[in-house]
């Protein structure tokens, strides 16, 4: 899962009164790492950030986008530097949440978890490093712990709509509860814009026997993005 979409930051930026007005207002090489990423020319883009960093080591969100242009060929040690430099100056939640998801990939799974762990006690109002840890638990077998940190990330943000679903999902597979029923529910009103996930309600429903409901929330999904799968 491709946690965030490459980020974008303008710079202003007061130069001494002799500085002429062309160079006053020109772009930095971030602005034009986002303008080149827009129009598809994505080596220019990676050649830009690197010229960003060089200038300016401190741009957190530079580097952030960097990686994930590495990671997207293949250069993943690369990316996986990137990512830790990041968090060597700030807690930078999509670099940690990136970087887990990495090491996992690369069958680090304990350091994976290390760096999740860290980040639930430095980030303390955000809900993805409790329900990415809940997933490895999941993962592992072991349903405890996972209902038990699934419900931390839901403390930590409660209107994080994603914490909701995955907790929904959990309770559904464990036939908990009520089977996850409420906790979809509030997550699609927090997520009202978000295709897969009325897919995945609308596969909870069904399974439930909802069938009126379930067609609702799988038009939901086809009116948001269309798709072969969810449409047969």
């Amino acid at each position: 899962m491709r946690f965030l979409k490459l980020a974008g930051l303008s710079l202003a930026i007061i130069w001494c009164a002799c500085i002429s007005d062309r160079a006053a207002w020109a772009e930095t090489f971030f602005q034009t790492s986002s303008r080149l990423i827009a129009t598809g020319q994505i080596s220019e883009a990676r050649r830009a950030l690197r010229s960003e960093l060089r200038v300016r080591p401190e741009n957190i969100e530079a580097r952030y986008n960097l990686a994930l242009l590495l990671q997207e060929i293949d250069h993943q040690s690369d990316a996986l530097l990137l990512y830790k430099e990041n968090l060597a100056m700030a807690w930078h939640l999509p670099s940690v949440v990136n970087l887990a998801q990495l090491l996992e990939m690369q069958g680090k799974k304990e350091e994976a978890r290390q760096w999740l762990q860290q980040a639930s006690k430095a980030i303390k109002f955000e809900a993805a490093p409790w329900y990415l840890l809940a997933k490895a638990a999941e993962k592992e077998g072991d349903m405890v712990s996972a209902r038990a940190l699934y419900d931390k990330a839901i403390k930590a943000d409660p209107l994080n709509g994603f914490a909701r679903l995955y907790r929904a999902e959990f309770k559904f597979h464990q036939q908990r509860d009520d089977h996850g029923l409420k906790d979809a529910a509030k997550a699609m009103g927090l997520l009202p814009r978000c295709a897969p996930c009325w897919s995945v309600y609308g596969e909870m429903l069904e399974a439930e026997g909802l069938h009126a409901q379930a067609l609702g929330a799988y038009q939901r999904s086809q009116a948001i993005q269309p798709d072969d799968v969810t449409r047969k």
